[in-house]
């Protein structure tokens, strides 16, 4: 017996819906045929060429394979709940009573022309029950295989494939999507490959394309989760009942002036790290009571940063560190790095300042920082 992991009907971005708690690996189905050994397929070649196989011999051959593979589903369906084997049911189709639906071909199918009727057993799936849970289906998969691993090991024509799924929380993503919508109400943005406008109507995220007039899409709730992670807005800067305006976000959340290109920019800073502990702090406007991202103020280089301590992005903006001294948020160090055709001078924050302006933030990368010193 041989064994595949088939996880060809799983995209590549389903691993990002995993990770962020949206999604689990689930199990389909199983996959159960006769496939002829190497030694026999070469046989089989041979007498094709010879010319000695007719209509009598293809007929023996689905008899045989048949013979070979019913008694592996007879014995499936005694020890398993298998629904479609038998004429009577073991419990209602829409219900958690039965383990596996079974599934095969007729001869009339696979061996037109022989003579055959039937069940066609060389090739059969047991899918699993989608009423049951997801760990239901994962431990009934890892009984199924040490079933047959134990009765049919040996067997040189046994083939059985896993094929993978992926199950979606689709109640989370209902809930989360409708209390980050708000985050992108008024948001400019591309989206079904069409430059356009976000904006709210009786609870649901619509999308107007640049220029029309009554052209609009309903955004798809998914898609809303998708573009916030895009653009790094974190599901609990919003919920549906607590619309943030631009006085809530005053009193809140410390903003701080930035005066670029003839506007006064309201500006939070987001406490963060990059991967390594160094420290990260975003930059995001308030434009009109909505958070945008705005700037990276940092940027991650080589080597490790004493704490508190990061190279600001001069190459984004020559400013920066300017308003960073304006403000009283750090002071040089006198240590530059060059990277490219830039060079980046380093700062070291007030930990005081860090705290005020993000002190989950802060708590974060200082965990961090620990972190690092332990590994």
């Amino acid at each position: 017996m041989i064994i595949y992991h088939d996880t060809s009907y799983v995209k590549p971005s389903n691993a990002k819906w995993i990770a962020k708690g949206y999604a689990m690996e689930d199990i389909y189905s199983l996959r159960l045929q006769f496939l002829y050994t190497e030694a026999q397929q070469e046989e089989n070649r041979m007498a094709h060429a010879a010319g000695i196989r007719d209509t009598v011999q293809l007929r023996q051959a689905a008899e045989h394979r048949n013979a070979v593979m019913a008694p592996i589903m007879a014995a499936i369906a005694h020890n398993f709940i298998c629904y479609g084997y038998t004429e009577e049911e073991p419990a209602p189709y829409l219900s958690d009573g039965w383990e596996v639906y079974f599934w095969c071909n007729d001869f009339s199918n696979t061996a037109h022309g022989c003579g055959l009727s039937g069940r066609d057993y060389s090739y059969f799936t047991l899918t699993f029950n989608e009423r049951q849970t997801v760990s239901q289906r994962r431990v009934l998969c890892e009984r199924l295989l040490e079933f047959l691993d134990t009765e049919f090991k040996s067997h040189p024509n046994l083939h059985v494939a896993v094929q993978y799924s992926t199950w979606y929380d689709t109640k989370k993503i209902e809930r989360d999507a409708r209390k980050m919508q708000y985050l992108l109400d008024g948001r400019r943005h591309i989206y079904g490959g069409k430059e356009g406008r976000f904006f709210l109507e009786s609870g649901e995220l619509l999308f107007r394309p640049k220029y029309a007039k009554r052209t609009v899409y309903r955004v798809d709730r998914a898609d809303i989760l998708t573009i916030c992670w895009e653009l790094g807005l974190m599901a609990d800067s919003c919920s549906e009942d607590n619309h943030p305006t631009s006085a809530e976000t005053d009193s809140a959340t410390t903003l701080l002036p930035y005066e670029k290109y003839g506007s006064t920019h309201q500006i939070q800073l987001a406490v963060t790290s990059y991967v390594g502990g160094n420290l990260a702090i975003q930059m995001v406007a308030w434009e009109d009571g909505y958070p945008e991202p705005w700037a990276s103020l940092t940027v991650n280089l080589d080597g490790k940063r004493q704490k508190d301590c990061a190279f600001i992005d001069t190459n984004g903006d020559p400013d920066f560190p300017v308003w960073i001294i304006r403000n009283g948020l750090a002071v040089p160090t006198g240590i530059l790095q060059r990277s490219g055709f830039c060079e980046y001078p380093e700062y070291r924050f007030r930990a005081d300042r860090l705290q005020e302006l993000d002190p989950d933030g802060y708590a974060s990368y200082l965990a961090s920082q620990q972190s690092g010193k332990s590994a």
